[in-house]
């Protein structure tokens, strides 16, 4: 096994980084980016090869100038290859950015990369991760485009993306459902609506990553809603619909740890910070004629999981949000994501159908002992999942041990003491949201609908 080496050793030998190409390649059948990048390994250079792929259908229109775009998906995936060394300097060679800019991208790579600072116990500000050097030209201008009243939704196979899809499917009929790289649990949506379907394909360069991991380099968690969020812009543009759906919930603004400082926060590009920094990046610098929000921004995880048990009962043995097992379609049943949303859904969803769905009640298994702590206890580091708050998790289990007789319960919960807090119910919709007014009047109707 290889001795992972130090951050300021590798500062030394890797003294840059490099993105120097992007490159639109278009066919009669598809569109094709492809990013060149270089890391400096002393005086050795390793290129990465960077593609991503899009299918061409009759919704689709080239008929604009995307050099914009397309640059700025390749800043926000070049730090897949950027973190394996962390150089200080960072060159861009293909394209030119402010001052304002390089903080924007700096405030991005450090908070995106704050549980990678904070599991290789980094010591780094944000001022000194990264500088950015640019080339003189070329300055991009915004895109301008006549886009329509119409929504693309990221799917990614989970329970929240699946509520906003139920939600917003009769109101926007003409939506379009995006999936990178689908796993099973996504594809089969695509699948059911070929004619609304984008279906994009995402290749790393993974050999060569592997081989730095294996010979010590630097490994970790980056902000992949970013990249989805660059590339969704491109979308936008390219199907003329003015309106990116996420569905990211309120949950996600809270930190895992405070480390050095800085909040360490695995859903920091899911979060309303981030997504108000990339609005207004985007306004500013892409395109003002596509809009960049979460749907669910309002809700916390419960009322999430109220809503899903409600309307999306026909996705309820197909939905995934297991990251180890979802390209297997599986819940591997051993992850904090699998026991988060276990607890999520247990007082909405019978235990019968639950453990059907999971594979076992994972409330009585005492092997995730740790996990169950980690996400109840707020003294134990919440697990570095995309996993909501104390709060929701402890009113899901107090309500759920009201169920039960004292000598049934599972044995999770036998040592557990319900909270006897009070848990605000009541949907903030003057609290810290972007939604349009239309989707805000289609949340609100559904939420008025909720009972507990």
């Amino acid at each position: 096994m290889a001795i992972m080496k130090n951050f300021e050793t590798l500062r030394t030998l890797n003294n840059k980084f490099i993105y120097k190409s992007y490159e639109i390649v278009e066919s009669d059948e598809a569109i094709a980016l492809h990013f060149l990048y270089e890391l400096y390994e002393g005086e050795k250079v390793t290129p990465f090869y960077h593609r991503i792929e899009l299918k061409k259908d009759e919704k689709l229109s080239t008929d604009f100038s995307m050099d914009t775009a397309v640059f700025h998906i390749g800043l926000a995936e070049a730090i897949s290859y950027y973190k394996i060394a962390a150089p200080k300097v960072f060159y861009i060679e293909c394209g030119y950015l402010t001052q304002q800019q390089k903080e924007w991208f700096k405030k991005l790579y450090f908070n995106g990369l704050g549980e990678f600072i904070y599991l290789n116990k980094i010591n780094v500000t944000q001022d000194d991760l990264v500088e950015f050097i640019t080339a003189d030209e070329p300055k991009f201008a915004k895109i301008k485009r006549d886009t329509q009243e119409r929504a693309i939704i990221p799917i990614g196979g989970g329970k929240d993306s699946l509520v906003s899809y139920e939600l917003l499917k009769d109101v926007f009929p003409d939506s379009l459902l995006f999936s990178m790289n689908p796993i099973v649990a996504s594809k089969e949506i695509l699948d059911k609506h070929p004619k609304s379907a984008i279906e994009l394909k995402r290749e790393l360069d993974l050999e060569k990553i592997l081989d730095f991991n294996k010979r010590g380099y630097l490994n970790g968690h980056i902000p992949f809603s970013s990249i989805v969020g660059f590339i969704s812009i491109w979308l936008g543009l390219l199907y003329k619909s003015r309106y990116i759906v996420l569905s990211n919930e309120s949950s996600a603004n809270e930190e895992n740890i405070v480390y050095n400082g800085q909040k360490i926060n695995h859903q920091y590009s899911k979060s309303i910070e981030f997504e108000n920094d990339f609005r207004w990046y985007v306004k500013n610098f892409v395109t003002e004629d596509v809009e960049y929000f979460s749907f669910l921004r309002p809700l916390d995880e419960i009322h999430i999981a109220k809503l899903f048990s409600e309307h999306a009962r026909e996705h309820f043995f197909t939905f995934r949000s297991c990251n180890v097992g979802s390209k297997r379609n599986e819940w591997c049943g051993k992850c904090p994501k699998c026991l988060f949303t276990y607890i999520m859904l247990c007082n909405y969803i019978d235990d019968a159908t639950l453990q059907k769905i999971f594979g076992k009640d994972m409330l009585d298994d005492e092997a995730l002992r740790e996990l169950f702590d980690g996400l109840s206890q707020s003294e134990a580091v919440k697990p570095f999942e995309c996993v909501g708050t104390y709060d929701e998790v402890n009113y899901a289990l107090t309500q759920k041990c009201k169920s039960y007789a004292k000598e049934q319960l599972p044995k999770l919960l036998q040592n557990y003491e319900p909270k006897e807090f009070v848990y605000n119910l009541e949907v903030d919709f003057e609290g810290e949201n972007n939604l349009p007014a239309k989707f805000q009047e289609v949340l609100r109707e559904q939420v008025a609908k909720l009972h507990f």
